[in-house]
């Protein structure tokens, strides 16, 4: 939500040579004609970069002509401020395709050449539009060294329209960086500077930032106060400015507050402005707002137990509203609005048992994820100042990497299909015998076999390479933990057996998941855990282990639809998990303890019971212990794999052994110790097939 309306600002500040904005087909006809008359002159160049204005919300392709050629006569005559509006031109473009790094070089080539001419004016405007640009590219650094310049001279020129918008684009920094209360002292000194000038419209904006801000700590009293106020102050304007925003906003809150009618109400109205308006943008955010309010609603169990027969119905219009949302978002390639309604989808989906279409959001889903997580890290390792003067505050950027795993759906589809294959074909066999045709028929039916088979084990192994991929990356792993030790061993093409990683807020969580089973069921088990452990961190902000797997208690169980009497399926899974912090380690374990290795080797536990599968449905709140972070520490999180896996002669490796091998490999590199645990599992397991999934993650502190 926030880079959309970050690119929305940026879409509206463009650079406007005629100081009027052009809009009609008369005004375009008109300067079409002078076209062929023009001289390669200043005037020349004015009348090419209007057509480019015109043409940058109508027409990409005549934009970049139209900008080419008036940088180009700038150049040819050496007009220094064409040729500064020709690198904004260059720079609008790159935002257009959401590459806001280069843009901001070329903005700066043309903050370079106002600089030297003393311009405030235009540096004014740029630092803004250059800021913006950084803050999209996550560059928060950067974004406010420019908003700062901006607001300098805006206060150097005493041109209070400026800083009040300043003050709010500086705000809206800080809120994204999870620091409120700076946030909501800037927008509350605009809404000051705004209210001594009564200029209206700006405290409409200053009004909606306010309530943002209150709304993402949750204080939803205060920010349902500065909608409304946003709302009156829009109605003395004749409701012409951002009515139909403040009504999404409301619903939105009212939505967060489980007051439906009120949400509806509110939604419904944002909606049909939108529309009536048509206003792109507005209507793809109410269409969004819609979804996520039919989602919460088909996800309400209270909801669910008074009305069952309106789930489906709930469900059905959070897939008509997300795709709505999804087609205006695909025009204008916003990936970051449309990944989180592909997640909405997915789960939809799931919930439908429609697998295919949750394959295919997930992909999208996990596909955009994964992007996002890349430039976001990348990016972050550059903030480095801005993260020091914030160490003490929640400075982290907000990493929006969702680690799922989309081929479970493929491979129940594969597996369904399988069964009911082999089930046909057997009935086909037993018909024909009795029909005497008995040879032809086992021909055709071994060749669809064989030709069916080809087909799952191929699936099944895409679905690994996709598996596999899923998991935290080694590149992630090293560069937050050094050295570090993943023994993983799948009994079947995929697994039942899964570890995860997020770091949030300078903590890094990291757990092993041992599932009910392996193979397909284990792998399915596996995607729920990760989405259950990715809602409690990144969603619910929950920092505490004992915390996160309470909640992934409760979410597994209500996916699973656990509670339900009818329901008998009790399928799981153990596991156990560590908080890193720059000072202690906690570290929680339901069903699986932690092996600390620190001159001796201690097994720390906390719950006996696993997550989910209980036969009785009451809270259950997990423990957590936490550990004095000490140097050469050697943690060992693992699965059972390894402990039970049988020799040729039956006999298990046992617990024992696997404590007293890891004991003797703590101290050593980490390749060695992967080496040893791999000879001893060959040595032990001989010509015995391998029983179970295997994983064993060692971290050295």
């Amino acid at each position: 939500m926030r880079n959309l309306i970050l690119l929305s600002a940026l879409f509206f500040v463009m650079i406007n040579i005629s100081n009027a904005q052009l809009s009609g087909q008369a005004r375009i006809d008109s300067l079409l004609k002078e076209l062929p008359k023009m001289k390669e002159d200043t005037n020349g160049v004015y009348l090419v970069y209007q057509l480019a204005d015109y043409y940058f919300y109508n027409d990409d392709d005549k934009f970049i002509e139209y900008s080419n050629i008036g940088y180009e006569i700038s150049n040819k005559i050496n007009w220094q401020k064409g040729i500064a509006f020709g690198y904004e031109y260059k720079a609008d473009e790159l935002i257009s395709k959401l590459k806001f790094l280069e843009a901001s070089e070329y903005y700066n080539k043309s903050i370079e050449i106002f600089s030297k001419s003393n311009d405030k004016t235009q540096l004014m405007r740029l630092y803004k539009i250059c800021a913006a640009a950084y803050h999209n590219a996550l560059d928060y650094d950067s974004s406010i060294n420019y908003y700062l310049k901006g607001l300098d001279i805006a206060k150097d020129k005493k041109d209070s329209v400026h800083i009040s918008i300043y003050m709010n684009d500086i705000g809206t920094l800080y809120n994204d960086l999870g620091d409120v209360e700076t946030s909501l002292t800037y927008f509350f000194e605009a809404l000051d500077i705004d209210k001594k000038k009564n200029r209206l419209k700006e405290q409409i904006v200053a009004f909606i930032n306010i309530g943002m801000a209150y709304q993402s700590i949750q204080k939803l009293d205060s920010a349902k106060i500065h909608y409304y106020l946003a709302f009156e102050t829009d109605i003395n304007l004749n409701g012409k400015v951002t009515n139909f925003r403040t009504y999404r906003l409301l619903g939105v809150m009212y939505t967060d507050l489980l007051e439906y009618d009120s949400a509806y109400k509110y939604l419904d109205l944002s909606y049909k402005s939108e529309k009536e308006n048509n206003n792109i943008f507005g209507f793809a955010e109410s269409n969004s707002a819609l979804a996520y309010y039919y989602f919460y609603m088909s996800n309400d169990t209270n909801l669910a137990k008074r009305y069952p027969n309106k789930i489906k119905n709930y469900q059905l219009q959070t897939i008509n509203y997300g795709k709505n949302a999804l087609e205006i978002y695909g025009e204008f390639d916003d990936i970051y609005s449309s990944y989180g309604i592909y997640k909405m989808l997915f789960e939809t989906f799931l919930k439908q048992r429609d697998y295919k279409s949750a394959l295919d959001y997930h992909i999208l889903y996990n596909t955009i994820s994964d992007s996002i997580k890349t430039n976001e890290t990348i990016l972050k390792l550059a903030n480095s100042e801005l993260k020091h003067q914030k160490k003490q505050d929640e400075e982290q950027i907000e990493i929006l990497n969702e680690r799922t795993g989309a081929q479970k759906f493929q491979i129940l589809l594969i597996s369904v299909s399988c069964v009911f294959l082999l089930a046909a074909f057997a009935v086909a066999f037993i018909r024909f015998r009795e029909k005497k045709k008995l040879s032809d028929v086992l021909q055709i039916q071994k060749n669809l076999i064989e030709e069916k088979n080809e087909q799952i084990v191929a699936s099944i192994t895409y679905a690994s390479t996709i598996q596999n991929a899923i998991l935290p990356w080694k590149s992630t792993l090293k560069l937050n933990f050094g050295d570090i030790l993943v023994f993983y061993k799948p009994k079947d093409i995929v697994s039942g057996d899964s570890y995860w990683f997020q770091e949030i807020d300078g903590i890094k969580f990291l757990a092993v998941i041992d599932c009910t089973g392996h193979g397909i069921p284990g792998a399915m088990l596996t995607v729920i855990a990760a989405t259950a452990l990715d809602d409690a961190v990144l969603g619910k902000r929950l920092s505490d282990t004992g915390q996160i797997l309470t909640y992934m208690n409760d979410k597994v169980t209500e996916v699973l639809n656990q509670k339900l009497e009818e329901n008998k399926i009790r399928d799981g899974m153990e596991v156990c998990m560590l908080a890193i912090h720059q000072n202690k380690i906690q570290f929680s374990g339901a069903g699986r303890p932690l092996y600390l290795k620190n001159g001796t080797l201690e097994i720390i536990k906390t719950d006996k019971r696993g997550i989910a599968g209980q036969t009785e449905n009451d809270e259950y709140t997990f423990s957590s212990v936490e550990i004095e972070r000490t140097e050469n520490m050697m943690l060992y999180l693992t699965s059972d794999g390894y402990s039970d896996q049988m020799n040729e002669n039956s006999k298990k490796y046992s617990t024992k052994r696997f404590v007293a091998l890891l004991d003797s490999i703590s101290d050593k590199p980490i390749n060695e110790q992967h080496e040893t645990l791999e000879n001893e599992f060959n040595s032990h397991k001989g010509g015995r097939s391998q029983i179970d999934d295997v994983t064993i993650i060692g971290v050295k502190i």
